[in-house]
């Protein structure tokens, strides 16, 4: 009975335990890279540095994708953020109160995002291409183009992101933990998250049971922002400074985990634990790089070239899957007619 389960629960989580093997795998490369490797303070804080706000921002960018939608604005929303922190900061306004303003920032430009693309029926790249650019120009007007440095933020503002309890756990750990958890909590456990992947699957079905496509779609677009804010907050305190140009180059991680999660594009497909184990996976691996001094173009290489295998290995196994499954209806009906 236990070992029917538990090939049941491989059969269903089979991707997902791919991934796991290959976290295995990852660790014993990276400590043979480097023997530094095996310690747990440094893979904690390195993982935190490394994929922290990546993860934040996968958080968000995994709602809108089950919806079959995409928002490539998310890493200019965080820049958003940080130069409007340093700026109310310069100002002299309490962190829990900037902390309001930016989150409704962010927040409502996500929506605004949603917005545009459900009421005009627009491809959400095409809206979000442009509004990254909209949003990076406002993050260079509040800004400039020196930004901020560390002396704009007052102690409280970079708190979450620079502190570290006991020594050893970051804080921004444990804000990332929670996120996760939540996360999970409303995809897996919530009529909100049923209607998600219903959305992704099947929107007319979805419209007809009386669900509106447009608000449900809007706000995952608002929960992206949401979580940008959320990583400008991290943001400023593991770097202590803003600037308009912030984060440019994270969306290749992001999207790299989303799709390696599991994750279809069109939506509708996906779980918080392959993305939890894709974020693993792609941090032990820029980690080990990293201690073993490889430079960091080719770090980014192999991240793309992760990527491309995450979309083309299950394209090419479904095709695989699809060809035996009409050899076998092929072979049947053969069979039957020639008896």
């Amino acid at each position: 009975m236990a070992g029917q389960r538990f090939r049941e629960l491989l059969g269903a989580y089979s991707w997902e335990s791919v991934i796991l093997v290959f976290n295995v795998v990852a660790v014993v490369v990276a400590t043979l890279l480097s023997p530094l490797y095996l310690n747990a303070f440094q893979i904690l804080y390195s993982l935190q540095q490394s994929m922290g706000i990546a993860s934040i921002l996968a958080i968000g960018f995994m709602m809108i994708i089950l919806v079959g939608e995409i928002d490539l604005s998310l890493p200019a929303l965080v820049a958003v953020g940080t130069v409007s922190f340093a700026r109310l900061s310069v100002m002299g306004l309490p962190f829990g109160l900037s902390l309001l303003i930016v989150f409704a920032i962010t927040t409502l430009a996500g929506l605004l995002n949603g917005y545009l693309i459900v009421t005009f029926s627009l491809p959400s790249m095409a809206v979000t291409l442009g509004m990254m650019g909209v949003y990076r120009a406002v993050a260079l007007w509040i800004g400039g183009y020196e930004g901020f440095g560390v002396d704009a933020f007052q102690p409280s503002y970079i708190y979450v992101g620079d502190t570290l309890l006991a020594g050893f756990l970051p804080v921004s750990f444990l804000v990332l933990v929670f996120l996760f958890a939540l996360a999970w909590l409303l995809v897996h456990k919530t009529v909100y998250g049923r209607l998600l992947y219903a959305t992704g699957n099947n929107r007319k079905a979805t419209f007809l049971t009386g669900h509106s496509i447009k608000s449900i779609i809007v706000s995952t677009y608002g929960i992206g922002g949401l979580m940008a804010g959320v990583g400008a907050m991290v943001y400023i305190g593991q770097y202590q400074s803003a600037r308009a140009d912030n984060v440019a180059s994270i969306l290749l991680f992001v999207v790299a985990c989303i799709a390696l999660g599991g994750f279809s594009l069109a939506g509708g497909k996906g779980r918080v634990i392959g993305l939890i184990l894709s974020i693993l996976l792609l941090g032990t691996i820029q980690n080990g790089m990293g201690l073993a001094n490889i430079p960091g173009p080719v770090q980014t290489l192999v991240i793309g070239l992760i990527l491309i295998a995450s979309i083309v290995v299950p394209a090419g196994i479904g095709a695989v899957g699809a060809a035996v499954s009409r050899a076998k209806n092929i072979a049947e009906k053969y069979s039957a007619s020639s008896k």
